[in-house]
């Protein structure tokens, strides 16, 4: 079964990949940018569990596989659903431009001043699992609104190309383009996206179909090699050192596939855990995601927040089980928390992200609803890290995305809706 189940999830991904590929549109897709992120993840990983299941049962091994076919294939099936209409006319909100660019100058002004107190906050770490914690979480956290200013500036300076909005475009894109030059993998697809659908949008200008291709091997074989080098890496590219480049890849593509720490490893074991002990947290674990972001131990106390978690399946839970510690650094992914939350229904999480996208999409693209484009843009990244880091992560980024551009949204809306709309 283990092959079948390899077998399927391997189709699956081929199959969405296929979907956007067919129709160059579709790149900015749900279905097409979630299978890319399976195909570079999970596929990977997949073939090296099978050779290196390390403490995994067969039966585990097959769990793991299965389940991933499952969330893979909800991420089609949620897209494919009818849109509501409700839903879509709630969405078209016609936008004041003069106010919108104000909301986009706090925004700007907003997050290069949280930015530059995080640079001069000395950054305290959890003694486990090396979380940030203490004053500079809070500063990162609004810091990231200066993401949204630059998905709104850009958008402006597309569409009317003025020296005041390429300026503002600049110096809000800046802190994001520092962190993704500093090695970071989230930063560098949040900017990907940022500029590839705002140039859809505004000019329906699309890659050619073999640079997409080549950009999904790309990403497979880079996106490990950006998380064990980090910075270096663009060191090595702008001096022209590619035998060292070419060097890191081989060494990080063979560690992978030893299986000494896999993904998708932690992901088989949270599932086994939860099936045989019959522990779901029925979207306590994702409200446990949810204190942990925005509940400042620092300030209510730690203890007290702590007091507000379940914490139903915990790193004690797998060793007393399996004697297993999940490495540092190290995820649960996508897979393993939507199980361990709504067991093989958990996968109806990837279909209903899926859902919301649709909505977002059209609205977006046909109706022209600014508030979708920036909502749009905001949550692509978030779903991708859904799948990589897991759905709690997901849940977390959508609230702040969805906080902000709401705030955005009701500045910004015009008084009277035109005529024409």
């Amino acid at each position: 079964m283990i092959e079948i189940y390899r077998d399927l999830l391997i189709v699956t991904c081929i199959g969405l990949l296929s979907w956007g590929i067919i129709r160059i549109e579709r790149i900015y897709q749900y279905p097409f940018f979630m299978g890319s992120m399976f195909t570079s993840f999970i596929l990977p990983q997949a073939f090296a569990l099978i050779d290196q299941p390390g403490i995994l049962t067969p039966k585990a091994v097959e769990n793991v596989l299965f389940v991933s076919f499952l969330c893979a294939a909800a991420c089609w099936i949620g897209y494919a659903s009818k849109p509501n209409r409700k839903w879509l006319a709630k969405l078209n909100i016609v936008i004041d431009e003069r106010k919108l660019f104000q909301a986009g100058i706090a925004l700007m002004i907003q997050g290069l001043f949280f930015n530059f107190l995080l640079s001069r906050t000395t950054l305290q770490l959890a003694e486990t699992g090396g979380t940030w914690q203490g004053p500079s979480t809070i500063y990162l956290f609004f810091s990231q609104v200066i993401n949204i200013a630059f998905g709104l500036f850009l958008l402006q300076s597309l569409k009317h190309p003025k020296i005041i909005n390429l300026i503002c475009t600049a110096i809000s894109g800046w802190p994001l383009l520092s962190t993704v030059l500093g090695g970071r993998r989230q930063p560098m697809m949040t900017l990907i996206v940022i500029i590839g659908f705002s140039l859809w949008l505004v000019y329906r200008f699309l890659p050619p179909r073999l640079v997409i291709i080549a950009a999904i091997f790309l990403m497979t074989v880079l996106l490990p090699v950006f998380g064990a080098i980090r910075g270096d890496f663009w060191n090595l590219v702008l001096t022209g050192n590619w035998e060292k480049v070419f060097s890191l890849v081989q060494d990080v593509f063979e560690t992978q596939q030893k299986g000494e720490i896999l993904e998708l490893r932690n992901a088989a074991v949270f599932i086994d855990a939860s099936d045989k002990t019959g522990m779901y947290g029925y979207g306590t674990g994702w409200w446990d995601s949810i204190v942990f972001q925005y509940v400042p131990g620092q300030i209510v106390g730690y203890d007290f927040k702590r007091s507000l978690q379940f914490n139903l399946i915990t790193q004690e839970t797998l060793e007393k089980l399996y004697g297993y510690t999940i490495p540092n650094g190290s995820t649960t992914t996508g897979i393993g928390d939507s199980f361990t939350e709504f067991s093989y229904l958990g996968c109806l999480t990837f279909a209903m992200i899926g859902y919301i996208f649709k909505h977002l999409w059209i609205s977006a693209v046909y109706q022209k609803s600014i508030f979708s484009m920036l909502l749009y843009m905001g949550l692509i990244s978030p779903a991708m890290v859904g799948l990589t880091h897991g759905i709690g992560r997901f849940v977390q980024e959508a609230i702040f995305q969805v906080s902000f551009v709401i705030l955005v949204a009701y500045y910004s809306r015009a008084k009277y809706k035109s005529q024409y709309i």
